[in-house]
């Protein structure tokens, strides 16, 4: 059990940190980093090992098995969710929706009936990327673009 346990904190902080420097990101005023993704085989593999908060109201959940392998699914048939990454200082947080995913995120930055439809956030904490997380934020932040107006500051 260990042995998993050491192998997904390294995957969490070396192969995730590098996935993320792939990551179209853009800076937002306060410094946060945003990217539009796809919920893929790499960001699926570390909301696994998160909590999830449920939104509107924040509740807390462990994603089921099932609807990890749906995602799974999913993204190995070349339709991967759409997701919103955003990296503070405090980890990266993966924003996904289940339901009506197909106009995510862009709905809910244009249209405020949207955030009514349950989303997802998981969280994976700065101290898992580690050090080396932290001098990506830095090159990831140094190279980005100013943000387009329409996406809201997260």
């Amino acid at each position: 059990m260990t042995d998993f346990v050491d192998s997904q904190a390294a995957y969490v902080g070396t192969e995730f940190v590098q996935y993320l420097k792939t990551l179209p990101w853009c800076r937002q005023e306060s410094g946060h980093l945003v990217a539009v993704h796809k919920l893929t085989s790499e960001i699926i593999e570390v909301v696994r090992e998160s909590e999830v908060k449920l939104y509107p109201g924040g509740l807390v959940v462990k994603l089921p098995r099932s609807v990890l392998m749906g995602l799974q699914k999913q993204s190995d048939d070349g339709q991967p969710l759409p997701a919103v990454l955003v990296w503070k200082t405090e980890g990266v947080e993966i924003w996904f929706r289940r339901q009506k995913s197909s106009d995510f995120p862009y709905d809910t930055w244009t249209d405020p009936s949207a955030l009514t439809i349950e989303r997802e956030k998981a969280m994976v904490l700065a101290e898992k990327l580690g050090s080396e997380g932290a001098a990506a934020f830095a090159e990831m932040a140094e190279k980005s673009k100013e943000c387009p107006a329409m996406i809201p500051a997260y």
